[in-house]
């Protein structure tokens, strides 16, 4: 491995090092196939992050700023300094030159003051982190990083050999400055659409090339969106600073939208601009927020317009200034059609203001395509797909969701919008719901929205003609009854929900053969909680045979679900021994899969929980001795999946139930005193959790089954007073879920009937 291979390797380990500090076995895992010179370059970022690790932003509230009194250093790293290039009350950018003998490199090297380290904080991190995520032709990518033996910390990045765009602009026409600064909003909008903002946008920081080629520099003070401010001094240009910014407020994406406004309002004064283009440059710049663009996308399809010369949304609607945009993009047919215009009769003339009127509709609908369309399928297809692969990205996710929620509630209450803006809207609903709270995968546990989501994507779908809009709408309504059933055990709303999906995916004429399996797999789910268990080992039977998803993954998920479904519906009724072998089905094919999808998260999150429905199997079979090690790897994957995402109550959960299952077979082992240990200790946390949220159900469920399997060991060790009182608490559980109308027949069949014949068997 060459020099610059070590170093980027080593930069790679130490920022996924530096998001999980204090974790021994993480970095025990990521370090354990590295290079001593891997491992060596490590330890001395290490120990230069533990000096001093800061960004180094523009320029800082003026209260803040102390002046530099030491000199700056000959060397950065590998670069020499040259040149000074700027600076400011952070520090100094310089150029440099690499002079570690291995090639040629010219570079931007950005210092931060060394008395000003202890104030910049954690963002010299933050922003390589920020950095590496902005591959765009038109932002200056990020080479290196370090600390200077003065504990000082430095960014190597890309040099841009230009001039400040408003100098380039100088001499240009009014369209060719206009053509440069949308260079420079198309990169603002790329970082916005990662949740970055920039924060410091001004004219010094998009630099022009000889080739043309706008370059967007210091991401320094980017801030992640939703991230909440410290109550420290935030760096800003004051010139360019929006009033919120002024006043303190975090940056966010309306403070960028803002700054590109008064750099746009300088770049066309004194170029001929007309009033279409002032207006829209003044609505970007507004004092007031609601008064500016929602995002860079709408300023840029604005922009848009003004140049195909369409109406422009900064102006008022009128239909005199509409007719006038006509005339003037078809100026010379409107000339030679002059004579015949003033013969035309009342009825022609309004046809006219019609057809003027249809025109603006689909170049709004267009525009406001272009403007949401790719933002909300990146976050909803691409990002959120990608921080699901994330450790502790739950909160990011949440804000995803929500940044995600106000462009689909944009599309969808768009009347004019085609139909393709339509579908995609629905699409996007149902795939924000899964993620707010579709059981089976990782959520957000964000039922609520969820269904409302599903409301929304219904309704959209059922007005849309043909088979995509039907499809569609069997999808959403699949989805509802799950939730229905399993989230809220509202089971009529779930039968009415799986009628509707019947009527739509068996239709005679065109029947959605594709979809057949996923219906016999909610059928199921249904008939389960109904406790109608041999109508659910039948559905499940038909849905493995009804033909699978085209795509392999989804054909092996579904494919496990049936049979997870088959092997609970012959549990449940009183068959373990026939429940073995679909439920080691299973396991097999998870297995299978994550082997050839091995960071696929909704296969990571099953796995254990198949593996625990499998262990706890073969202990009700009294065969504790095979279930024991099948039980230890589903606690091993759960606890796993849990340090994964701390905030995950859903993981939190799947791994209290593989311990819970642990403890029991310990307990058939002989093992009573840990056994008791462990139940105890999660009997209480799940008491603490169901009070905390009374309404969900499945913590009430579960505070139950592990006060319930605690009784069992408890009898089993002849503590029969603590037992007694514990199995009385397990019937008053499930009074409490009875009277909040929420009990199901599954419930009255498992663990409420197992707890009262053992109470009856053991405490009279």
């Amino acid at each position: 491995m060459t020099n610059p291979d070590i170093e980027r390797r080593a930069l790679a380990l130490y920022e996924r090092l530096s998001e999980r500090p204090r974790t021994p076995r993480y970095r025990e895992r990521l370090l354990a196939r590295e290079s001593q010179a891997v491992l060596a370059r490590v330890a001395a970022l290490e120990r230069g992050g533990a000096r001093g690790s800061a960004a180094m932003p523009t320029e800082l509230a003026a209260d803040t700023v102390a002046a530099a009194t030491q000199p700056p250093p000959s060397q950065a790293g590998a670069f020499a300094l040259t040149d000074l290039l700027g600076e400011g009350g952070m520090g100094q950018v310089w150029k440099g030159a690499r002079n570690d003998g291995l090639f040629e490199q010219v570079c931007a090297v950005k210092l931060v003051h060394p008395h000003l380290a202890r104030l910049a904080g954690g963002r010299f991190a933050e922003e390589r982190r920020i950095l590496a995520r902005l591959e765009h032709p038109n932002i200056a990518r990020l080479i290196d990083g370090g600390v200077l033996e003065s504990g000082a910390p430095y960014l190597v990045m890309e040099f841009v050999d230009g001039r400040p765009i408003d100098a380039v602009a100088q001499a240009l026409e009014v369209r060719a400055r206009v053509d440069l600064f949308l260079q420079a909003a198309d990169a603002v909008q790329f970082a916005h659409e990662r949740l970055i903002v920039h924060a410091d946008l001004k004219p010094s920081n998009m630099l022009v090339d000889a080739a043309g080629r706008v370059k967007l520099l210091d991401f320094g003070i980017a801030r992640l969106l939703g991230e909440e401010h410290d109550g420290g001094a935030l760096p800003m240009t004051r010139d360019y600073a929006s009033p919120a910014r002024l006043g303190g407020a975090a940056p966010v994406v309306a403070d960028d939208v803002f700054a590109l406004g008064l750099v746009l309002r300088g770049l066309i004064a004194g170029g001929g601009a007309d009033a279409d283009l002032t207006a829209v440059a003044n609505k970007a710049r507004a004092v007031d927020e609601p008064g500016r663009y929602g995002s860079v996308a709408a300023l840029i399809a604005d922009l848009r317009r003004w140049r195909e010369g369409f109406p422009v949304e900064a102006q008022p609607q009128g239909t005199a200034y509409r007719a006038r945009k006509f005339v003037d993009r078809h100026r010379l047919g409107v000339a030679m059609t002059a004579a015949a215009i003033l013969a035309l009769s009342l009825t022609s003339v309004v046809a006219t203001v019609s057809y003027v009127r249809a025109e603006r509709a689909r170049a709004e609908a267009r525009a406001r395509f272009d403007d949401v369309r790719g933002t909300a399928r990146y976050l909803l297809f691409d990002l959120s797909d990608r921080l699901e692969r994330q450790p502790q990205s739950l909160a990011l996710r949440a804000e995803v969701a929500r940044v995600s929620q106000s462009y689909l509630d944009r599309l969808a209450g768009a009347e004019e919008a085609p139909a393709a803006v339509r579908l995609e809207s629905a699409q996007g609903l149902l795939r924000l719901a899964e993620r707010q709270g579709k059981p089976g995968r990782a959520n957000l546990g964000q039922a609520e929205q969820a269904k409302r989501n599903l409301s929304k994507a219904y309704d959209l779908a059922r007005a849309m003609p043909g088979p995509d809009g039907r499809r569609l709408a069997a999808q959403v309504r699949l989805d509802q009854a799950r939730l229905a059933a399993t989230v809220d055990n509202d089971l009529p709303t779930g039968e009415r929900m799986i009628a509707d999906a019947r009527s739509l995916i068996f239709d005679a004429a065109a029947p959605l053969r594709d979809l057949e399996g996923g219906w016999f797999q909610e059928l199921s789910n249904l008939r389960q909680w109904q406790g109608r268990y041999a109508e659910a080992i039948a559905a499940a039977r038909r849905g493995l045979a009804a033909p699978a998803p085209a795509d392999p993954r989804d054909a092996a998920v579904r494919q496990a679900g049936l049979e997870d479904l088959l092997a609970e519906g012959l549990y449940y009724s009183g068959r373990p021994d026939l429940a073995e072998a679909p439920y080691r089905a299973r396991v097999s094919l998870l297995e299978a899969a994550l082997r050839r999808w091995p960071s696929d998260p909704q296969i990571m999150r099953q796995l254990p929980r198949a593996r625990w429905a499998l262990g706890t199997t073969l202990l009700e079979l009294e065969r504790p001795a095979q279930a024991l090690p099948i039980l230890q790897t589903a606690a091993a994957e759960g606890r796993a999946r849990a340090a994964f995402a701390r905030a995950d109550t859903d993981a939190a959960r799947s791994a209290g139930v593989s311990a819970n299952a642990v403890a029991q077979t310990l307990a058939a082992l002989g093992r009573r005193d840990e056994a008791i240990q462990v139940l105890s200790r999660g009997a209480e946390e799940r008491r603490l959790l169901w009070r905390a949220l009374p309404t969900e159900t499945m913590r009430a469920r579960d505070y139950a089954i592990t006060l319930s399997m605690l009784a069992d060991v408890e009898a089993m060790d002849g503590r029969l007073s603590e037992a007694c009182a514990h199995y009385d608490q397990v019937e008053q559980a499930f009074a409490d879920l009875r009277r909040a109308g929420r009990a199901t027949a599954l419930d009255d069949d498992s663990t409420l009937k197992m707890s009262r014949a053992h109470r009856a068997q053991r405490c009279g």
